[in-house]
């Protein structure tokens, strides 16, 4: 088992970043294709907030990618929730464009929608399916592990002055995300994107206990036939996906 370091520069960002690349055992990778054509599945895999790419390395990424013969792309997101921030940089665009474009000059991985996926942990994993909604011609699936996905819901308790539970009190949230006044409803909203026909598919795992478990729920029944949620047993992912994440990757490649 393996991962790459790898920092670059992004045009979109304006600057460097760093990815975390897990890749594939040597007995997996075709090494007689002399013409260098096939490419492989390729995982887009977002950290919480207050996190980084480094974070996955204490999860079971690293053998996932090597047993199911794919990369998994894990990416620094700082703190914006993997969106296109109001007044900072565009991180949904960069997911969806360049990071996918520089991975494929280095890394043999799909140019097709059919075997790129993206998933994240906690606030991950509302960038993930936020960025599968709008942008269905990039990704396939996506995936949401112990999601923190009620956005509007945060920005309330923000403006009420409580802890939001995930460090980003109103004015970073503003500065995410706008006016939050005009957040319900918006681009932004999960909860309004899945009212729309989705065509791409859509998983989500929670452990039993997990305070938000109801938001993964709610939004699997908005989402309707697309989506299937299941629930892990309490404490069975260690702090550290043990248990979700082997899961979610195999459900991305069946």
């Amino acid at each position: 088992m393996a991962f790459f370091e790898l920092n670059a520069l992004s045009v979109i960002l304006g600057g460097s970043f760093a990815a975390r690349v897990f890749f594939i055992e040597m007995d997996k990778l075709q090494l007689d294709d002399a013409a260098h054509a096939y490419r492989y599945p390729v995982l887009v895999l977002l950290h919480d907030e207050g996190g980084a790419c480094m974070d996955l390395q204490r999860t079971p990424a690293e053998r996932l990618a090597a047993e199911h013969g794919i990369f998994i792309l894990a990416p620094d997101v700082q703190h914006t929730l993997g969106a296109n921030m109001e007044y900072g940089p565009q991180y949904e665009t960069f997911i969806s464009t360049e990071l996918l474009n520089i991975c494929r000059r280095i890394f043999p991985i799909t140019e097709g929608p059919a075997n790129t996926w993206i998933g994240g942990i906690g606030t991950g994993g509302y960038g993930a399916v936020k960025t599968a909604l709008h942008h269905t011609d990039v990704f396939t699936k996506a995936f949401s592990i112990d999601g923190t996905l009620d956005m509007y819901a945060i920005i309330e308790q923000a403006k009420s002055g409580k802890d939001t539970g995930i460090g980003l009190q109103e004015a970073q949230l503003s500065a995410i995300f706008g006016d939050l006044a005009r957040f319900s409803g918006g681009e932004n909203d999960l909860y309004a994107l899945a009212n729309k026909p989705a065509t791409g598919k859509f998983f989500f795992v929670c452990e039993e206990a997990y305070s938000r478990k109801e938001e993964s729920e709610s939004l699997a029944k908005k989402l309707g036939v697309v989506a299937e949620i299941i629930a892990l047993p309490a404490g069975a992912d260690c702090f550290s996906q043990q248990k979700s994440l082997p899961e979610a990757v195999r459900w991305a490649c069946v």
